[in-house]
């Protein structure tokens, strides 16, 4: 018949460790320590590192979404790019926002000319005539 083993507790387990080292132990025990202390380590680097490319190809996401609605809009290449430029100048976390109405386009269009200090008539006239490209005469 087999007996049964009763698992040890994690601190027992540790703590018998540390009596070993004290009372002089083996260099394998030393180096198995130190191996699973790497593993552990790097096995949490690969996890936050899973983390922070989770979160980059969100925005990665947000962003190829901006642009492929901006070329299914049928823009000339300035509109895009003025689109592109407000996004990024104001570090908006869903660019395709400046896509939802004309006053929301407006509002950062305003926001982007006061960040930047490009205020000039033909910016305004730009800024107008996307607006009603993208939303028709409002």
């Amino acid at each position: 018949m087999l007996s049964q083993v009763n698992p040890v507790p994690p601190m027992d387990r540790l703590h018998a460790i540390r009596d070993r080292f004290a009372a002089g132990g083996s260099v394998s025990e030393f180096i198995l320590v130190l191996t699973t202390i790497l593993v552990m380590m790097v096995i949490l680097y690969a996890v936050m590192r899973h983390g922070v490319r989770r979160r980059q190809g969100v925005l990665n996401h947000q962003r190829k979404l901006f642009d492929q609605l901006i070329r299914s809009q049928d823009l000339g290449v300035g509109h895009r790019d003025m689109l592109r430029r407000i996004a990024r100048d104001l570090r908006l976390e869903h660019p395709t926002v400046l896509l939802l109405s004309p006053q929301l386009l407006r509002i950062h269009a305003n926001q982007w000319m006061s960040a930047t200090q490009v205020v000039s008539d033909s910016q305004r006239l730009q800024i107008d005539e996307l607006s009603t490209h993208l939303f028709g005469s409002h």
